[in-house]
Parts: structure tokens; sequence; C-alpha cells
């Protein structure tokens, strides 16, 4: 009977249709971000750009229950995204998520829709912590890039693969260019090792089994943000 009571409560107040839409936009803007993440291609991945498909996701709900109440709402957004777009220098996408986040809830607040505004700065709050401190998003098929320049020798590329293979659970070659009028060759490879231990390691063998020249492991933070 209370149940009851307090569905017919919450539904009459606004309450229950709110939550259930903010709660379906964070539901689906998680499955377009798995498909983003899933589908990209490329070595600029951004783990903070998956989380800002499930932001806008949340953003956009807001938005359109504060002008279901008020038409005003849409009016005073373009104004206030107008205003932040010519006098903030914003350096992420996900900058740019909060600010619009921010204004959709103050332009619900300012139209005296304070259960969308509520519930939506709540959940928006909530779904934010959730990304920043869960994995969600984030991309750990490779390690980093390896680079390296070994003398144009037979005898040494023979050498290169197995010695990969001994430290590397997966490789991508990525390019492979002369140098010094093909005196030398520079590789460039995608690696994903074994163990953390096998990154130095991997570094020496290469330079006291092929006496390869500038070996740099550039390795990617999963959870950094450019």
């Amino acid at each position: 009977m209370s149940s009851e009571l307090f569905m017919g409560w919450a539904a009459s107040a606004g309450w229950l249709p709110t939550l259930t839409a903010l709660l379906g936009a964070f539901v689906f803007g998680q499955a377009l971000a798995w498909t983003y993440e899933r589908t990209y291609h490329g070595l600029s991945y951004s783990r903070g750009f998956s989380h800002t498909v499930v932001l806008v996701c949340i953003a956009a709900a807001i938005l359109v229950m504060a002008m279901r109440h008020s038409l005003l709402a849409g009016l005073g957004l373009f104004g206030v995204l107008s205003m932040i777009r010519f006098r903030t220098d914003l350096k992420t996408a996900r900058d740019l998520v909060f600010v619009m986040g921010s204004a959709c809830i103050g332009v619900a607040a300012g139209v005296g829709a304070f259960t969308v505004a509520l519930l939506g700065v709540t959940v928006f709050s909530l779904v934010a912590l959730y990304l920043a401190v869960g994995p969600f998003g984030s991309r750990t098929r490779f390690d980093g890039v390896l680079r390296f320049r070994v003398a144009s020798q037979p005898e040494i590329f023979e050498k290169v693969e197995p010695l990969l293979r001994d430290y590397c659970r997966r490789r991508v070659l990525l390019s492979t260019t002369e140098l010094h009028q093909g005196e030398a060759t520079e590789h460039v490879y995608q690696v994903k090792f074994f163990r953390k231990a096998d990154r130095g390691a991997l570094l020496a063998a290469l330079r006291e089994n092929l006496q390869a020249q500038e070996t740099r492991l550039m390795l990617q933070d999963a959870n950094s943000e450019y």
C-alpha cells in the first residue's frame, strides 16, 4: 500500500518520469560510447571522449525536459552557450559538456523546472563520478609505441620478430623508414607486453642483441585526456 502511494506521489510530482528519462539517457549513452570504443581505429583514442558521449546524452535530456516546461528554456540555453563559446577557451570536449550540463541545469532552474534541475544535477554528477572512477571507456589493447633504429642488414632483420615475440603479447608494425641513404632502418611498432618488467628488458635486448639506436618506448595512459 505504501509503495503504491509513493509511486502515485512520484508520478504526480514529476519525479518518476524525469528520473526514468535521465536513466534511459545514461543507458543509451553508454551503449553509444561502447560502440564508439569498439569501432575506433587509430592511435589517438581518448577515454574522455567516450565519457563525453554519455554525459551529452544526459545533458540533452535535461534540456528537452526543461523545454517541455517552458519554451523559453531553449532560447535561454542558446544565449548562455553563445556567451561561453566566444568568451571561454575550452581545451577538451569533456570541459565543454560540463559547461553544457551546467547551462542546462541553470536554465531548468530558471524556468521553474526544479524537479528536472534537482534530478538532473544529481544524475549528471553521479554519472560523472562513476565514469571517472570506473573502468568504462578504457582501451588497453596496446601499451604504447616502440621506436628503434637498426642497421640495414638481412641478419638483423631476421632477429627483430623473434625478439619482439619473446617480450610482447601483441605487436603491429606501423612503419619502416630507410635512413642515411639506406644504411639504417627505423622501425615503429605498436606493442602490448606480457609484464611491466618486459618494457625495460626489451629495450635492453634491442640495444644488446641488435645494436639498436634511439630506442624509445612511448607509453599511453588510458586515463589521460588530451
